[in-house]
């Protein structure tokens, strides 16, 4: 292999870290209102998908702290193309989350962003770009 065709790495700056950790903060806060509003509506508390989105209010409320403790210190090849995949991809989820009223799906689409979370964390663009492809799809936008 030529140094030529080594992937270029680069350590994400405050700021790309600090706009993650908001991204996932963002999209924790829509999955929370979702499931409000559904237990508003009338769901149980004790509904499957009521305790599975409350898990991934967690889970994306972590992710979002340690992407914002973390600061510069995520390392990704090709960091440009893997920040702007997860923006997008997150914008997508953010956007389909808002006002969402169906459980089942917020239910698919937290899903989706805890496993592009996984595949952040991963440091594997391909895994990334799979992943951020699949939270695009699921929250509903053509790619």
């Amino acid at each position: 292999m030529r140094s030529s065709d080594i992937p270029v790495t680069t350590t994400l700056t405050d700021d790309q870290m600090q706009a993650l950790a908001q991204s996932f903060h963002d999209i924790a806060f829509e999955v929370g209102q979702v499931r409000l509003d559904a237990i508003s509506a009338g769901s149980k508390l004790t509904d499957p998908a009521i305790v599975q989105l409350q898990g991934y209010v967690y889970s994306l409320m972590n992710t979002a702290t340690s992407f914002a403790l973390k600061a510069a210190n995520l390392t990704l090849a090709n960091a440009d193309q893997a920040v702007s995949e997860i923006t997008l991809a997150t914008k997508a989820a953010d956007d389909a989350l808002d006002k969402l009223k169906d459980v089942d799906k917020a239910v698919q689409i937290a899903s989706s962003v805890i496993v592009l979370a996984m595949a952040i964390s991963t440091k594997d663009l391909g895994q990334i770009a799979t992943a951020a492809k699949s939270v695009v799809t699921t929250a509903g936008l053509s790619v």
